[in-house]
């Protein structure tokens, strides 16, 4: 089933109305008489992180618009101003000037549906066992808004020296007095060397919509899939737009593979604790891409205070946080109180044996 939204960029050749993507069929199709129509499929690359940094703008009859709620930047297609924000539902979004700034190279389309993104949202919200009750009644389908996230992707190999020193714990039998006692003890040794290694589609979020802990609970993306990016895709959807510069995005994406080369380091050897280790590093071969990520967002205000979560539009993972019913939560806490209890009395006082 099509997605619906005042969101439109392409008219459909039967009846003229208004097209949307249809992650099911991975096709643009018309909601009134069901034309569809394919989006021509081209391959995606990575670009220079020195050289290929040229700006340009987004194409003509897109606008950008800014939450004063939440503060997201959201880039629409011919989108209407009685839309709601999709991550906090306001609906006093304000159109702003368009700006500069990179195109997207790549794409990667929703897959999932809005009603499977329901469902996975409902299994989600089941397992919080302290969300209210009328939450998870009221919970609809409309709520779910599909939301393009920008990220940058970053490709590139390292070349590291290294030094430290490491101990690793051993035991010795020794007597004090008359009596045998066992002593762990350290042996520290000292660690140099080179390490090199090179990687490759690491993600880094790009926009104020989403923070990056979030992305990561969202992770993985098929990124093997993504396509060039096309606005078709944008029908039906709406696509932040990103407000982290590509050198800042670089530096956590240097943190990324910094951690994770201090590990592999360590990995090579046998130790229990670390008394330092200084690594240095340097990069080489950087590429990236700019692409658009297919996110679910359920905003939703709950007691007078805005919650969220979100579903991975290629996958249905989903993540995010729930309101919390006191009385739920004070039933739960007196109850294990309760046995707790119970089973203090049995153990102490009425001579049961476990």
């Amino acid at each position: 089933m099509a997605e619906n939204s005042n969101v439109s960029v392409i008219k459909c050749p039967g009846c003229g109305a208004d097209m949307v993507f249809d992650p099911a069929t991975g096709m643009l199709s018309c909601p009134y008489c069901g034309g569809t129509k394919g989006i021509e499929k081209r391959i995606t690359v990575k670009r220079d992180f020195l050289l290929e940094r040229n700006d340009g703008e987004v194409e003509e009859g897109a606008s950008e618009y800014e939450c004063p709620n939440c503060g997201a930047g959201i880039v629409l297609e011919n989108f209407a101003s009685t839309e709601e924000c999709p991550y906090c539902g306001a609906t006093n979004i304000v159109r702003k000037e368009r700006l500069q700034g990179l195109k997207p190279d790549s794409i990667l389309p929703f897959a999932v549906t809005r009603e499977n993104a329901f469902a996975f949202g409902k299994k989600w919200l089941k397992r919080k066992i302290f969300a209210p009750t009328k939450l998870k009644k009221n919970f609809k389908v409309e709520q779910f808004k599909g939301i393009y996230e920008p990220a940058f992707i970053f490709a590139s190999d390292t070349f590291s020296s290294y030094e430290g020193k490491l101990g690793e714990d051993y035991y010795v039998t020794v007597r004090r007095g008359k009596e045998t006692v066992t002593e762990r003890r350290t042996r520290w040794f000292f660690v140099s060397g080179g390490y090199n290694k090179s990687y490759a589609d690491i993600v880094m979020e790009a926009a104020s919509g989403l923070e990056q802990s979030q992305m990561n609970k969202l992770l993985p993306y098929d990124l093997a899939s993504a396509e060039q990016y096309k606005r078709e895709y944008l029908a039906g959807f709406a696509a932040e737009r990103y407000n982290e510069s590509l050198d800042d995005s670089f530096e956590g994406a240097k943190s990324v593979m910094d951690d994770d080369i201090r590990a592999s380091i360590l990995s090579q050897y046998r130790y229990d604790h670390v008394a330092y280790l200084n690594v240095d590093t340097s990069y080489a071969n950087i590429k990236f891409n700019y692409i658009l990520l297919p996110v679910w967002v359920c905003g939703y205000k709950f007691r007078d205070k805005l919650w969220s979560f979100l579903v991975n539009g290629r996958t249905g993972k989903a993540t995010g946080k729930a309101p919390v019913s006191v009385p739920k939560a004070i039933f739960t806490a007196l109850l294990t109180a309760g046995i707790i209890g119970v089973l203090v009395w049995l153990f102490f006082f009425s001579g049961y044996v476990f």
